[in-house]
């Protein structure tokens, strides 16, 4: 791992504990207003759907015939919803939910290197499943959870090399997601969603572009989220 890979990538572990301390201090707030007004113990029982804006960032390397081409960070605007179950057992919550996301991650390159003369990658849409567990606060208005995620994320991407031509290349990658959040109540039936989740795409060793030469892809995302989550059933 280079110096500047290893930089990267102890950035992405700082900004995500750091964001994750912010997300749990902002709760500092929280009491006075869920004294406001009465809670029902079983708002977070049951079905909901939710819709969520995403700030991400990334860091995208990718490697052609044992030849690094890209190691670059960027920051990026999305949108998902979830939709789920949960379960609430005194102070304790259990759920599962599953996501769809959209974010266009693109990174390009013009030169030459190793033969590429250029490059271009998207990513766009993801999807999986998250399970949720945490425990409810200040009078059953707030829950607090952990995330543990799996699914798969879509890439595509055309490159130029030279004595190959341009060859173009679509392909499904699995990710783990890990993350922590609250749901804070704003009604019986409605919540403000916050949430920090890091998502690792996973390097299979499956060639994006379909030509018999070393190549892989190896993307890191953490995403901030806010949203809101409807409970009426």
């Amino acid at each position: 791992m280079t110096y500047k890979s290893f930089e990267a990538r102890s950035w992405r572990i700082g900004l995500s504990s750091s964001l994750i301390g912010l997300l749990f201090l902002s709760t500092a707030a929280v009491p006075g207003i869920a004294a406001d007004y009465s809670h029902r113990s079983d708002r977070f029982d049951g079905a909901y759907v939710g819709v969520l804006g995403n700030y991400t960032y990334a860091n995208a390397e990718f490697i052609w015939n044992d030849t690094r081409i890209i190691d670059r960070d960027s920051h990026n605007w999305g949108v998902g919803g979830v939709a789920g179950y949960g379960w609430h057992w005194g102070s304790a919550y259990f759920g599962p939910e599953v996501y769809l996301e959209y974010a266009d991650i693109s990174t390009t390159f013009t030169g030459s290197i190793a033969g590429v003369t250029s490059l271009s990658l998207d990513r766009e849409i993801g999807a999986g499943v998250n399970l949720l567990a945490g425990f409810t606060g200040f009078d059953d208005a707030v829950l607090f959870y952990g995330l543990l995620g799996g699914g798969a994320t879509n890439f595509s991407g055309d490159i130029s090399v030279n004595g190959l031509g341009s060859l173009s290349g679509d392909i499904w990658y699995p990710v783990l997601s890990l993350g922590a959040g609250m749901d804070w109540s704003v009604s019986d039936s409605v919540a403000v969603r916050l949430q920090v989740k890091h998502t690792f795409y996973f390097d299979v060793s499956d060639r994006i572009f379909p030509e018999n030469t070393s190549q892989s892809y190896d993307l890191d995302t953490t995403a901030v989220s806010v949203g809101l989550v409807w409970r009426p059933w």
